[in-house]
């Protein structure tokens, strides 16, 4: 089975239960329905990428430099993204939003899970200049600390640590990025943040345990589905660049639990969703 299948798999159980925790918590049934379509357009994402890149990689392969330079778009389109979410954002609230009209699109959500990947390949396969890439990566750690967005820059630290300490070399880089992450996420924790939770957003493992005991286990299993699934193809299927975003999920996992940001799949939000779909569309992992 396809990496991509593997992962589309596990995460079902997470989409599915999102859409019964919505319903127990009371949300209009029009939040049912943006679930479930958010979820087809990302599968369906993931299944027609899949058919674009066999047949790219039946006509041509792609070449170190190309790929480089296509890594480097992605990010910095993803900057571009960011820099919108402050052009939209009001002074009263956070700016973590891409705004679509009324729609709110949860960016770091959205996009840091694909970012992840492409600083893990770019750090380890490309091999692309270290300085290069990690002064991308400290661009979009300050970016996080000024929405501000202590969950998302946390749980993209610990990712990034991870990847760049698993390159050879470069003491002094590892020890100065680890150094300036971390003042970078205590000054991010000491800033107000004015959203409350929400129980069918970052609350639904409570939630779950409102329905019962079963309830809640399943509720427990479908989100230690995803990074399980991730460390596995990670380790036996030689896509390494899967597990620092495993390590991103459990972090996120652990800070949708204490009430700080939606939890991925089975909460509410289009981003994560997104986020999740848009990793597996772009990896190309067989």
């Amino acid at each position: 089975m396809r990496t991509s299948w593997l992962l589309i798999l596990f995460a079902l159980p997470g989409l599915i239960g999102s859409l019964l925790l919505v319903r127990l918590a009371g949300a209009g049934q029009a939040l049912q329905v943006q679930q479930i379509v958010v979820a087809l357009i990302g599968i369906a994402f993931v299944l027609w990428m899949d058919k674009v890149r066999r047949n790219q990689d039946a006509e041509n392969g792609s070449s170190m430099p190309r790929l480089v330079r296509n890594s480097i778009l992605i990010l910095v389109s993803m900057l571009i993204g960011f820099a919108a979410c402050y052009v939209f954002s009001k002074a009263e609230s956070p700016s973590r939003w891409l705004k679509f009209g009324g729609l709110r699109l949860y960016f770091s959500a959205a996009v840091l899970p694909l970012a992840l990947y492409v600083f893990a390949n770019l750090h380890w396969r490309l091999q692309f200049s270290a300085y290069a890439n990690v002064l991308l990566v400290l661009v979009f750690a300050a970016l996080l600390a000024l929405q501000p967005d202590v969950s998302q820059l946390m749980a993209f630290s610990l990712a990034v640590l991870f990847v760049v300490w698993h390159r050879a070399g470069g003491l002094v880089l590892k020890l100065g990025i680890s150094l300036v992450l971390g003042l970078l996420c205590y000054w991010c924790r000491q800033q107000p943040d004015p959203l409350q939770p929400v129980s069918y957003v970052e609350g639904v493992i409570q939630l779950a345990g409102s329905a019962g005991i079963a309830p809640m286990l399943a509720a427990i299993l479908s989100v230690a589905l995803i990074p399980i699934c991730l460390f596995y193809a990670g380790i036996k299927r030689s896509s390494p660049e899967l597990m620092p975003i495993a390590l991103y999920y459990i972090v996120i996992m652990i800070c949708a639990y204490l009430g700080l940001t939606p939890m991925p799949l089975i909460g509410f939000g289009a981003g994560p969703v997104l986020g999740y779909f848009l990793l597996l569309g772009m990896c190309g992992n067989s």
